[in-house]
């Protein structure tokens, strides 16, 4: 019954946080030559309605559209964070959308991210964010994710029906599920073109998303896993494990770089699995027993702390950023390696080596 009271306890804090605090919204203003624009490139299933009467939440769209967004970040930024208008947005200091353009239909728009790509790889990154974002906040914490990490492929955001809310855990489950359908549509369509590869990237719930997809492309075959998707990442997956091994269990082959990161005081996710009724969490597993032999490789992030839940530490610590973003196929555990879980030390041993 105490945990109980503590489960519930942390749960109102979060929430009463939430409702004490403005939601972020897509802040405009010109660019200044001290920021650096990024391309945020956004297929977005939400709609624009608000709750019918009697509902607390908004009805989930039957469409996608699409935009590209230029987002600013500013020269002060830190690494980790998204540095919010306080007021009226001010470009010196904080993110800002310089620009957003609709574009017509999934084929134009797929067209579009490609010829954007002028890194020479043939690859796109596609995010897939967490629970309780709305689509600003997910917009953003791309732009930090392209911004920090360096990325220089085109980068797009599944931005798929989240509530935005705290108490909407249930409502994203679902919604979740209710997505697949079109993140399959995208990544078909940015995969199309021969030779093109995409690597899916996933954070909290978004993992969920992206292992729910991937097990439908299986059943559809309507594009080749091991041929078309270079690599999936998952950060603190809010995912039951036992669900995750019969998700990878179902697919013939798995990209062929994967890798989880996972910790074991993400609170977040000890709250979720207390909603659901599990403790299991992938996300908080620092061991191999939801991934046995497959070829995955699990990196332990749970000495480095941040505050607060630790739940996007994999995304918001200046240590996990700068060596994350010096990890290359060549200095990734090797296959004997990748049956024990990896600590961030280790990796950063490995990275230097």
């Amino acid at each position: 019954m105490v945990l109980v009271f503590r489960y519930l306890a942390s749960l109102t804090i979060l929430l009463g946080l939430a409702a004490c605090s403005e939601r972020g919204e897509l802040q405009f203003s010109p660019a200044v030559s001290s920021g650096t624009l990024h391309d945020i490139w956004v297929a977005n299933f939400r709609s624009d309605e608000l709750p019918a009467e009697g509902q607390r939440t908004p009805p989930r769209p039957t469409e996608v559209t699409f935009q590209k967004n230029v987002v600013s970040v500013p020269q002060t930024h830190q690494p980790g964070q998204i540095e919010w208008p306080d007021g009226a947005p001010d470009p010196e200091t904080d993110f800002v959308t310089v620009s957003s353009t609709e574009i017509g239909d999934l084929n134009a728009f797929a067209a579009n991210v490609i010829a954007s790509d002028t890194s020479g790889q043939n690859e796109i990154a596609v995010f897939v964010h967490g629970y309780n974002l709305n689509n600003a906040e997910a917009v953003y914490q791309l732009a930090q994710i392209k911004h920090d990490f360096e990325t220089p492929t085109p980068t797009v955001l599944f931005s798929w029906p989240s509530a935005g809310s705290p108490a909407g855990y249930i409502y994203d489950r679902d919604s979740a599920l209710i997505a697949r359908d079109q993140l399959e549509k995208l990544i078909v369509a940015l995969t199309r073109r021969p030779g093109q590869k995409i690597t899916l990237l996933g954070h909290s719930m978004g993992s969920f998303v992206i292992m729910e997809t991937l097990r439908q492309i299986e059943i559809s075959g309507s594009v080749d896993i091991g041929r078309k998707i270079s690599g999936t990442i998952l950060l603190s997956p809010d995912l039951d494990g036992e669900l995750f091994q019969a998700q990878a269990a179902s697919m013939k082959t798995l990209p062929e770089t994967f890798v989880i990161v996972v910790a074991r005081q993400d609170r977040a996710l000890r709250i979720s699995g207390f909603l659901t009724g599990r403790g299991n969490s992938l996300g908080t597993q620092t061991d191999r027993s939801a991934v046995g032999d497959l070829p995955i490789d699990v990196v332990d992030v749970s000495e480095l702390s941040i505050g607060g839940n630790e739940h996007s530490i994999g995304l918001s610590s200046p240590t996990a950023i700068s060596i994350f973003k010096q990890l290359r196929e060549e200095n990734l555990p090797t296959e004997n390696e990748r049956r024990t879980v990896v600590t961030i030390s280790e990796l950063a041993e490995l990275v230097t080596q």
